[in-house]
């Protein structure tokens, strides 16, 4: 187990030879940069930044654009690091870290010291990373590789992240330790070497702070998976008075459906099927997260078709089609909640707490739902992306795309 720190990082990586390495690493980079928490630049649909080659930092106009580079970098036997800097929020303001600009002006200073450490030359580095300002725990997403590395990596030894965690308390805090130095007489002529002792009694110093808070970061960083959405804090999924009211209608739907035999969408009377929509709509009503994803899922559905087709009435029948089937999903894992509900009840004696009940059980319905529409929106994804690829013959670019569809119509072409 790592120690309470200042400063946490994490970083690992999966072994490129590995089949779902690949695939994997693309649905990372688009869940760090698209997922409940993270900040988003204006305008644009996810929050990823960084840098191809040397020079100024990149806003790249579509995580998927530096996805199918990752996902190509590991086809190719190079490893895809994963790395998270995590810090307490009161740390954080501390520091002038209060906004996306400020973390973005943090990590290109510190982003040297991950390269160095694995043995990456600046001039070969390629990052992206992603902010997720989540409250008590504003951390960074960080991937990153060497374009020319020609020897396949199997294993990090534990010492090369743990001295990047040394190194980047060191350059992040050198003022506070110096100051720490200074009022315990450590150094009576100025800092010139910050060794590990006087790093440990300085952690220990931060500790002893606020140890509650310190103790709750390192539990929030041991648990921790970033591939996972249902891991993450419930506050950025749900909202109190939001499931109070989902899980009303809840128990009114499950009042009005039929208390035996098969509950499939497909089964259902009309008048029951109703009264699943109207759930599904309140669903996607309250919960913001859970109508961009199926709305991401119907985009990237969408992108596919218009690869054969760009008749603008197809498209329509299309993005509706796509629409039914996300919703469609939705509602029967709504009806696979009733028929939980239905068996629990019936087991024992729900009683008084029955209300907080259904309130659990909605929150479940919720997170689960936005995990499996993540999953399914990942998937459409990477769908696009290979077809698209079949379509273009290799390399390709949505330019590319434009002027191939532009063609396509002006020839009466629709394919």
């Amino acid at each position: 187990m790592q120690k309470i720190s200042a400063l946490i990082y994490k970083q690992r990586f999966f072994h490129p030879n590995r089949p779902k390495t690949a695939v994997s690493n693309y649905v990372h980079i688009g869940y760090i940069a698209t997922r409940p928490g993270a900040v988003r630049h204006e305008n644009l649909p996810h929050g990823l930044f960084g840098k191809l080659k040397p020079g100024n930092i990149d806003v790249f106009q579509s995580w998927q654009e530096f996805a199918r580079i990752a996902r190509d970098i590991s086809k190719q036997g190079k490893n895809m690091y994963r790395s998270v800097i995590s810090l307490r929020t009161e740390t954080a303001m501390e520091l002038g870290l209060n906004d996306f600009e400020a973390w973005q002006r943090y990590i290109e200073q510190h982003i040297a010291t991950l390269a160095t450490h694995n043995r990456i030359k600046t001039e070969n580095l390629c990052w992206a990373a992603a902010l997720h300002n989540e409250k008590d725990h504003p951390h960074l997403h960080v991937v990153f590789w060497d374009k020319e590395q020609a020897i396949l990596k199997n294993f990090t030894h534990p010492e090369i992240p743990n001295r990047i965690r040394k190194q980047l308390i060191k350059d992040t805090f050198a003022f506070r330790i110096k100051e720490f130095c200074s009022k315990r007489d450590l150094a009576k002529t100025g800092i010139t070497s910050i060794t590990d002792d006087i790093l440990e009694q300085f952690e220990a110093h931060m500790k002893s702070l606020n140890p509650q808070s310190f103790r709750a970061l390192q539990q929030r960083f041991e648990h921790e998976d970033e591939d996972s959405l249902l891991r993450l804090p419930k506050h950025n999924l749900t909202n109190p008075q939001s499931v109070e009211q989902l899980a009303s209608h809840l128990f009114q739907l499950r009042q009005a459906l039929p208390q035996k035999g098969r509950l499939a969408y497909q089964l259902l009377t009309p008048e029951t099927n109703s009264l699943v929509d109207e759930f599904v709509q309140d669903l996607l009503q309250q919960n913001s997260y859970l109508a961009e994803m199926v709305e991401t899922y119907v985009k990237a559905k969408l992108e596919v078709a218009k690869l054969y087709t760009s008749d603008p009435a197809s498209l329509t029948q299309q993005s509706s089609k796509y629409q039914a089937e996300a919703e469609k999903r939705i509602a029967n894992r709504i009806l696979s909640t009733v028929r939980t509900i239905i068996k629990l009840e019936q087991a024992s004696d729900v009683g008084i707490r029955q209300i907080e009940r259904y309130k659990t059980w909605t929150e479940q319905l919720v997170l689960e739902l936005l995990s499996a529409m993540e999953q399914l929106s990942m998937q459409a994804q990477l769908d696009y992306d290979d077809k698209a690829r079949v379509v273009f013959g290799g390399e390709w670019s949505k330019q590319a795309k434009k002027e191939w569809l532009l063609k396509q119509k002006d020839k009466g072409v629709d394919r």
